[in-house]
């Protein structure tokens, strides 16, 4: 089984963010969509893994790649920060842009929610924020991608939170599907 950390939007407030990627240490790759402010080589230094990190429409740093559409595991994922394909309302321009490109799972950021919605030929998820959570609860969140040795795929989301000065929980988190 091969694992990936999907994480997006944190916008240079890092705790959560390496608090996440401390806590799935041992994933096989990290994904970031995107809004990561100048924290690209923070993320890289402390990731044991390979790293992907794509251009959100707030980075400065226009060496990030627009999108990274990558084999893992058997699959191809598709990763983007999704301000070109999706809306507060909806996600079918990232659905097509996934169908166009082949992709067995599409990855954004943009909107601040946590999203997983399954298609039936693709999955489609976008981990939350951990820095500016705009879902209801306001609760940042992270994701994780799984691919079995059989190739069945499941992503799960986490909450990150602070439990003392310092020191983060990192809980599954259910999704409530009230935007999608």
């Amino acid at each position: 089984m091969k694992k990936a950390l999907l994480i997006s939007d944190s916008h240079n407030q890092n705790e959560e963010m390496m608090a996440a990627v401390e806590y799935f240490s041992e994933v096989d790759a990290i994904f970031h969509m995107g809004d990561i402010g100048n924290a690209k080589r923070l993320l890289e230094s402390r990731a044991r893994c390979l790293t992907y990190v794509v251009r959100g429409n707030t980075d400065h740093d226009y060496d990030l790649p627009e999108f990274v559409l990558i084999e893992f595991a058997g699959k191809r994922v598709l990763a983007t920060h999704g301000h070109r394909y999706v809306d507060y309302g909806g996600v079918d321009s990232l659905r097509y842009y996934g169908e166009e490109n082949q992709a067995d799972v599409v990855l954004f950021g943009h909107i601040h929610r946590p999203v997983l919605i399954d298609t039936g030929t693709m999955l489609i998820c976008n981990p939350g924020s951990t820095s500016r959570p705009r879902q209801r609860d306001r609760c940042t969140t992270c994701a994780v991608l799984s691919v079995e040795d059989d190739g069945t795929m499941s992503i799960e989301h986490y909450d990150i939170y602070e439990e003392s000065a310092g020191s983060y929980a990192i809980e599954p988190y259910t999704i409530s599907q009230e935007y999608y």
